[in-house]
C-alpha cells in the first residue's frame, strides 16, 4: 500500500496510531511501528526526562520510524521543555496539534526533522498549508479525546481540495479497513487511528476502559466539557474532548455551571485527584467509532486486519465500471 504518507515516513501501510495520552507509550509506538505503520509516542504534560526516555525506549524496540506528539498549549508550564527535549532527540518524524503550533513547527523543520500539523478548523487548515507542513492530519469530530468541531468527511474533503501536493492524513471514525479503504478512495494518503488502537493489549489504559469502548453501541459517547473541567484545564480554539458516558458524566452532564464551582472549592486539582481513584469517574477518551469495535486485541493485529480489509475493499472498488 504506496501513497504519498508512506514514502514521506518510510513506512509500509499508511496507518498513524494517534498520540493517546499517557497510555501511548513505548510498547505501543513500538509495536505499531513494527507492524509496518507509524507508531505514536504521547509526550503532554509529562517531565522533558521521561520523554527522553520513552523514545531511547521506542528506538530499543523497533528500528522502524516512529512518532513524537506534541501539544503546543501551555497545558503544563513546561511544555515548551518537551519542545526543546524533542528536538534534541530527533525523533524519525513529530506531529504537531493544539494551540498555535506554527511556531514549534518552525522549530522542528529548521531542525530538519519531518513534521505533521494536526488541525481541527478550516483556520489552523490553511495555516499549515501556508507553513509548509510535511504532511497534514486532519481531525473530525466524531474522534475521540481533545477535537473540534468538523465533521470528519467534510473537513476531509475540503483539506484535499485547498492542501495542493501535501499529503492528507484523515482522522476521526477510523477504526478498520473500510475507514482506510474510504479515505484513500477519496485521495487521502493515510488515516490516524486512535480509539482502536486504545483497546489493544500494549495501550497502557484501565482494563474497564477498555471493555467500555467493546461494549460501546457508538451512541454512547459525550462531547462536553465537563471532563476537562474536572480537571480544570479547559482547552483553547474551540476544541473540547469526546469520552465514553460512564458514572461520572452521568452525574454530572448538564450541569457544568455546578461542576465548575465545585471544583473552584477544593485545592488545585483536588477534585480530579479524587475523582481518580474510582475507573468509572475516570474520562474514558473514545470515539463515535467504538461502536465496530468488539475486542481488545494486539497493535500489529489491528494493523494487519485494517490493511488487509482495505485491500480487499480497494480491489472491488477497482472492477467497478
Amino acid at each position: 500500500m504506496k501513497t504519498l504518507l508512506t514514502a514521506l515516513l518510510g513506512i509500509e501501510h499508511p496507518i498513524i496510531q494517534a498520540g493517546m495520552g499517557g497510555g501511548a507509550n513505548a510498547e505501543i509506538a513500538a509495536a505499531v511501528s513494527n507492524a509496518g505503520a507509524l507508531g505514536s509516542l504521547s509526550s503532554i504534560a509529562m517531565p522533558p526526562e521521561m520523554v527522553r526516555a520513552h523514545i531511547a525506549e521506542t528506538r530499543a524496540l523497533t528500528e522502524k520510524p516512529f512518532a513524537v506528539n506534541m501539544v503546543t498549549w501551555a497545558f503544563t508550564s513546561n511544555w515548551q521543555e518537551i519542545i526543546d527535549t524533542v528536538i534534541e532527540e530527533r525523533p524519525p518524524v513529530v506531529t504537531i496539534s493544539f494551540g498555535d503550533p506554527i511556531p514549534a513547527f518552525q522549530r522542528c523543520k529548521a531542525a530538519g526533522l519531518t513534521t505533521i500539523l494536526q488541525v481541527q478548523d478550516t483556520a489552523g487548515l490553511k495555516a499549515a498549508i501556508e507553513a509548509g507542513a510535511d504532511a497534514i492530519i486532519v481531525q473530525g469530530n466524531e474522534a475521540g479525546g481533545h477535537t473540534g468541531r468538523r465533521s470528519t468527511l467534510s473537513f476531509a474533503t475540503q483539506a484535499l481540495e485547498l492542501a495542493g501536493d501535501i499529503p492528507i492524513v484523515v482522522a476521526g471514525g477510523i477504526a478498520n479497513g473500510r475507514g482506510l479503504a474510504a479515505a484513500l478512495a477519496m485521495g487521502a494518503a493515510g488515516v490516524v487511528m486512535g480509539t482502536r488502537f486504545k483497546a489493544t493489549n500494549e495501550f497502557v489504559g484501565q482494563q474497564v476502559h477498555k471493555q467500555a469502548i467493546v461494549a460501546s453501541d457508538g451512541g454512547d459517547t459525550l462531547y462536553d466539557e465537563i471532563n476537562d473541567i474536572a480537571r480544570g484545564s479547559l482547552w483553547p480554539n474551540r476544541v473540547t474532548g469526546r469520552a465514553i458516558r460512564n458514572a461520572f458524566t452521568a452525574e454530572w452532564e448538564g450541569r457544568a455551571a455546578e461542576l465548575g464551582a465545585a471544583v473552584a472549592q477544593q485545592t488545585p486539582r483536588g477534585f480530579a485527584t479524587a475523582r481518580m481513584a474510582d475507573p468509572d469517574h475516570q474520562p474514558n477518551w473514545g470515539g463515535e467509532i467504538s461502536g465496530i469495535i468488539t475486542e481488545v486485541i494486539p497493535a500489529a493485529e489491528v494493523v494487519q486486519r485494517t490493511v488487509s480489509e482495505a485491500e480487499a475493499l480497494l480491489r472491488k472498488l477497482s472492477a467497478i465500471q
